[in-house]
């Protein structure tokens, strides 16, 4: 069956009349044709548009999207940093008033907490927070204080966590709290971090870089073959990467144990932290962990 009546008998009054019916059905299509190709090239820009965005948005992230989901329901924007266990198995996000935990499934936990300015995780897998001027540990379903030591920065080892203030007072502390080790290095603007294993650390601050037995904070001789701009740990726990200032070129993997060397193609683009308990790199996308490439 087509879309038109058939042939239309009558006087010719009626025939005219008729003819302008015709004419008016013939019309009538246009509008709504237009409208409907209008929606479908919206939908089709939104589809396009969108897809980038789902395909890189941190719930489908291979490693951590579950996680991520629950940390998205735990703790609504704005959130200012974010923590990975050694194993993946567990994330924290932290915002202005509150720190949230998801762990292996849907299980989180939120804990009011003002002022956050770090958080990591130990080798036991328990989350450590800096806030409020204290350095808080994961207890019984709780954050309770240790010490009275202020941490800017935190990075968990193999037998508990580092912690460095703005004066750059490096404490070595225990997952029952006790100290373990403490160090002095220039704390502004430091970057600290732990390699592979949780057995070495790094602190690197205005292009020199110092080395350190993570538990006891010994220090380890460090002899770069030149200022170091940016570095990754790699999968072996005594071998780096660094790239040269000021610019991350030229490059070199280094053997911070026998102090060997050899030239790199080049240091990755995007800053990523190597977990200690699992071969995986992980860098924040919108205020969550995402897995990152290797270097």
């Amino acid at each position: 069956m087509g879309g038109r009546e058939g042939p239309v008998k009558g006087s010719r009054t009626g025939g005219r009349a008729s003819a302008r019916a015709v004419r008016a059905l013939s019309v009538r299509p246009w509008p709504l044709t237009l409208v409907i190709a209008a929606a479908l090239g919206l939908l089709v820009y939104t589809a396009t548009t969108s897809l980038p965005y789902l395909i890189s948005s941190p719930t489908t992230d291979p490693h951590f999207g579950a996680l991520n989901a629950c940390l998205s329901r735990a703790l609504p924007a704005p959130r200012l940093g974010w923590a990975v266990s050694p194993d993946a198995s567990r994330a924290a996000v932290y915002g202005p008033r509150s720190v949230a935990v998801c762990g292996p499934g849907t299980a989180s936990h939120s804990f009011p907490v003002r002022g956050a300015l770090a958080a990591t995780f130990g080798a036991d897998n328990r989350l450590w927070v800096s806030a409020g001027g204290r350095l808080l540990h994961e207890e019984q379903g709780t954050l309770r204080p240790v010490g009275d030591f202020s941490p800017v920065s935190l990075a968990g080892h193999a037998g508990g966590v580092l912690a460095l203030d703005e004066a750059g007072q490096l404490v070595s502390v225990s997952s029952e709290g006790s100290v373990l080790g403490q160090a002095t290095v220039p704390g502004a603007g430091a970057r600290l971090s732990v390699g592979a294993s949780g057995t070495l650390a790094a602190v690197l601050t205005g292009g020199a870089v110092r080395l350190f037995e993570a538990r006891t904070l010994a220090p380890l001789p460090a002899e770069p073959p030149c200022p170091v701009a940016t570095l990754w740990w790699l999968d072996a726990p005594e071998r780096l990467l660094i790239g040269c200032a000021p610019g991350g070129t030229p490059a070199f993997t280094w053997d911070v144990r026998t102090g060997a060397r050899a030239p790199a193609p080049g240091t990755p683009a995007a800053p990523a932290r190597r977990l200690t308990g699992r071969a995986l790199y992980v860098q924040g996308c919108d205020g969550f962990p995402c897995t990152a490439p290797a270097p």
